[in-house]
């Protein structure tokens, strides 16, 4: 890019990237920016590694053979050389495509490895849980494509609605059918994928249609998890209660993970990421977390497979280099599985194209989003500075570090320093406020590490560590612990005294919008005994409301009951304190000191003074915030039914159902599609 007459005025790039510098982004990658978007692609960074996992997609998507179906890559990576974008561009290649689905499975979240089937398979249904291309679910894209199947066969080829549509009017048309045609229409559904597909689990056919249901579709999805319905919702769905011991879970949870995978595979590529397998766990016998994945990898490879006209399953493993070469020496037969596909693909450090090209890239992306145009696509870099840096082989996360510091290093030799102390506080904390915006409530991570980071300041700052903040003292803040029962769903626990008591608040960030995963804070959050809690806060946006037919909506009730409480997420009072934290972090960039920065009034005024703080240390009101909730209360199961007989019913119906499934004569059979498609495209 050259000059012109389009170019910013140098003064005003120059303000931006004093407010924002866009390299001094949380650099370590946590597990939701697989999901999200964090720094841009840069195509050319490892382009090796990502193109071959393309190209075993499509290889396994055009195979005959249903030997070649299935396949296995692994890919090794030093920490921070960018293996996280490698899987991120991987994750929205299929996204954008629509052509399959992504799992990931970070085992970092995994605290108790005597349990990997069953932690897995809570892995896969939280991952296709996520939005897909179509606006919708992951799950939601697949019950798309099988509705469209059960209505292919109808004479007049009717084409089931695109999949929001779908999801859209998915109750009332169940509710219709139910009613006026005394049918049920997911059974209808089953029946009529059945014929196509006569293996095909039909608990799980069930399933994954419940799962188009705004009102139930969470259940469903629970239910594919591993989770246990209550016996009602069981029976509504027509699925087998799962009350099973932890043990006879995990025992199962492959087998049920198999059926999930290779039913899923028939309608779209599935691509299954295994990341962060270098953590210090070990499980009972000894081996540790790798090991543990790996083998997993291994019977994933030898129980999934796809039929001959099925999309294909490509397993994808991130390894550390000198973890991989141990295995491979070790565990020689194993290693052929889970690498499949050849040999093992070494992501690579950064040179002086990809530096240069990450550099850009960011840096105009960056001045896109802000309305400028700068003179050059590295501007303030030097073409040739960046060339030199990258000839020294700098990994992603380095490289990031590193042009943070040289904006900064620009920045101040541009600019004349403020005259105080007290007005370099101000203008940092100003331009750090500017920083944060509305898509930053999403970060469960961040928000928790601002509110950590206010409640450790109170601890150290003079005049506020031994004052009380809505009647409690705060001592200090700790992890939460065992982190295996955990798996990272709890943040941090405040630690202090109240009216001279001992009193400990567990701390979760909650932003999620999926019902499972709501669900899964929630049930930490009330466990106050394995975590040592007096009792427990949620912090989530009111505006991200809990439907009432979640069994969200029950464990909110039994919070509010067991004395914790639901504090709102305000944009306007985080801001302050990731804005705060931005500055201490970065303190050396506008040459203050933390010990310079604890002294000031207007750090002690904001953080005793911050209405979030305040709320969680506040007693709770006692209550639950109706403007919090949406949806009507479903009817549930009166207090005297008899549970044993309904549970009888349920099994006979369920006999009654699969029986007609399977001894329909044609003519009938073509009389019902029909009559399904005329419902559901009605």
């Amino acid at each position: 890019m050259s000059a012109s007459s389009n170019t910013s005025a140098e003064s005003a790039i120059l303000a931006a990237l004093k407010s924002t510098n866009p390299f001094e982004r949380p650099a370590v990658v946590k597990d939701q920016n697989i999901w999200g978007e964090s720094f841009p692609d840069v195509t050319t960074l490892n382009a090796t590694a990502s193109d071959t996992v393309f190209k075993a997609l499509n290889k396994v998507r055009t195979a005959d053979s249903t030997l070649d179906k299935v396949t296995s890559i692994v890919l090794t990576a030093e920490r921070g050389v960018g293996k996280s974008h490698v899987i991120r561009r991987i994750r929205r290649r299929l996204q954008a495509t629509g052509e399959g689905v992504f799992i990931y499975a970070s085992a970092d979240k995994y605290g108790d490895l005597e349990h990997i089937n069953a932690l897995f398979q809570q892995s896969m249904a939280e991952s296709l849980e996520q939005m897909g291309g179509a606006g919708v679910t992951q799950w939601q894209e697949i019950a798309t494509l099988m509705v469209s199947e059960a209505l292919s066969n109808s004479k007049s080829k009717a084409k089931a609605p695109a999949a929001p549509e779908l999801v859209r009017k998915f109750d009332a048309v169940c509710r219709n059918s139910r009613e006026k045609k005394k049918k049920d229409l997911v059974g209808e559904l089953v029946k009529a994928i059945r014929r196509r597909k006569p293996n095909t689990d039909p608990y799980v056919l069930r399933a994954i249609l419940w799962t188009l249901s705004e009102e139930r579709g969470s259940l469903a999805v629970k239910w594919l998890a591993g989770e246990e319905l209550d016996v009602q919702d069981a029976a509504d769905f027509r699925l087998p209660p799962q009350n099973k011991s932890e043990s006879e879970k995990d025992a199962s949870a492959l087998t049920h993970v198999s059926k999930i995978l290779s039913l899923i595979s028939e309608y779209k590529i599935v691509s299954i990421c295994f990341d962060e397998l270098d953590t210090s766990a070990c499980n009972q016998a000894g081996l540790t977390t790798e090991i543990v994945i790996l083998d997993l990898v291994k019977r994933l490879f030898d129980s999934i497979g796809s039929s001959a006209d099925g999309k294909g399953i490509v397993l994808l493993t991130v390894v550390l280099p000198d973890s991989w070469r141990a295995v491979s020496r070790t565990r020689q037969s194993s290693s052929e599985k889970i690498s499949s596909y050849g040999k093992p693909i070494e992501l690579s450090y950064l040179n002086a194209e990809t530096a240069r090209e990450l550099a850009a890239t960011t840096l105009q992306t960056f001045y896109k989003k802000k309305g400028l145009a700068s003179k050059t696509p590295f501007y303030p870099f030097d073409e040739e500075e960046l060339t030199q840096f990258g000839k020294g082989k700098p990994h992603a996360r380095e490289a990031l570090n590193w042009f943070a510091a040289q904006i900064n290093e620009k920045l101040k030799s541009i600019e004349a320093k403020p005259a105080s102390y007290k007005e370099r506080l101000e203008g940092a904390y100003s331009n750090a406020l500017a920083q944060f915006e509305i898509e930053d409530l999403d970060n469960n991570e961040l928000i928790a590490s601002a509110l950590r980071f206010g409640f450790e300041k109170i601890t150290e700052i003079d005049r506020l560590s031994d004052q009380p903040i809505e009647g409690v003292i705060v001592k200090g803040v700790e992890d939460i612990t065992p982190k295996g029962k955990n798996g990272g769903w709890l943040h941090f626990k405040v630690v202090g005294e109240e009216e001279g008591a001992p009193v400990t608040i567990g701390v979760s960030s909650l932003q999620h919008t999926g019902g499972r995963a709501v669900g899964a804070g929630f049930r930490r959050l009330l466990d106050t005994e394995t975590f040592g809690l007096s009792r427990s806060c949620l912090v989530r946006s009111r505006d991200r409301k809990i439907k009432r037919y979640w069994d969200s909506f029950e464990y909110y009730q039994q919070l509010v009951a067991k004395g914790g409480e639901w504090v709102d997420l305000v944009t306007e009072e985080v801001q302050p304190l990731l804005a705060l934290q931005y500055v201490y972090e970065h303190h050396e960039k506008f040459e203050l000191t933390t010990k310079r920065l604890n002294s000031f009034a207007f750090v002690r005024d904001l953080l005793k003074n911050n209405a979030l703080l305040q709320e969680i240390l506040s007693r709770p009101e006692g209550c639950v915030a109706d403007e919090a909730l949406e949806g009507n209360v479903l009817e549930h199961i009166s207090e005297d039914t008899d549970l044993a007989q309904l549970e009888t019913e349920m099994e006979a119906e369920l006999t009654e159902a699969l029986a007609v499934e399977t001894n329909l004569d044609e003519a009938t059979a073509e009389s019902e599609i029909q009559d399904l498609a005329e419902t559901i495209c009605v």
